[in-house]
């Protein structure tokens, strides 16, 4: 709206005097580019694939609570066609945040990953937590100074109303299988509406606590 060109969610695209930004969504965003045992030895060396392009570029770095990321990762995984991959089946969420490819492991591993590297990169860099930004405008301005210098509040309001849930759900009209909807209504904490015992095996898992304590250290 600012720089009068159309709304698109294409932000790494060319556009007149906006930034190119490129968003990663973890490992997962080489799946489908290069074969599958190349993906699993990138992913197992728990390391950046651009670093050295990295060193140069203004970063944010995006958290969101790593038991939601997991709710989010599995209907994911189920609802995204890739060449040459059949998600593999699981009776549970716990079960399949045991999965050595793709479960809870490979997540708190990749935030301990970003830790590591917002500590040692001399750029410009902003940590960003999911939770605050579904709270408040506060930390949306601030992630927009940091890529555009100011905060424009026109702009801001309407690109708010143009990413609302509801839109962004009204836009991805494809048929959902039952057994996916109750991870994608966008919300979080669905930790809330396991079991009990579920719960305690998530909330006490393997290098999670130290994982937060990291990251509302930053």
């Amino acid at each position: 709206k600012k720089y009068n060109v159309k709304f698109s969610k294409w932000v790494d695209r060319p556009r007149p005097n906006i930034p190119r930004i490129l968003f990663r969504h973890d490992w997962m965003s080489a799946t489908g580019h290069i074969p599958w045992d190349e993906y699993f030895e990138i992913q197992n060396k728990s390391s950046f694939i651009f670093n050295e392009e990295m060193k140069k570029q203004n970063i944010i770095y995006l958290f969101r609570d790593p038991i939601d990321v997991l709710f989010s990762y599995w209907p994911y995984l189920q609802s995204i066609p890739y060449k040459n991959f059949i998600c593999p089946q699981h009776a549970d969420i716990i079960d399949f945040a045991q999965n050595k490819q793709w479960g809870f492991d490979i997540i708190i591993n990749f935030m301990n990953t970003q830790l590591d590297h917002y500590k040692q990169h001399t750029g410009k860099k902003l940590i960003v937590k999911y939770e605050n930004l579904k709270k408040k405008d506060t930390d949306w301005c601030t992630m927009l100074e940091f890529i555009f210098g100011s905060c424009d509040q026109e702009a801001y309001a309407y690109a708010k109303e143009q990413t609302t849930f509801a839109k962004m759900q009204e836009k991805n009209k494809a048929d959902t299988p039952d057994e996916l909807k109750f991870y994608r209504r966008g919300g979080s904490n669905y930790i809330s509406e396991l079991p009990k015992a579920q719960q305690d095996v998530l909330l006490n898992w393997p290098g999670y606590n130290d994982l937060n304590r990291r990251i509302n250290e930053n």
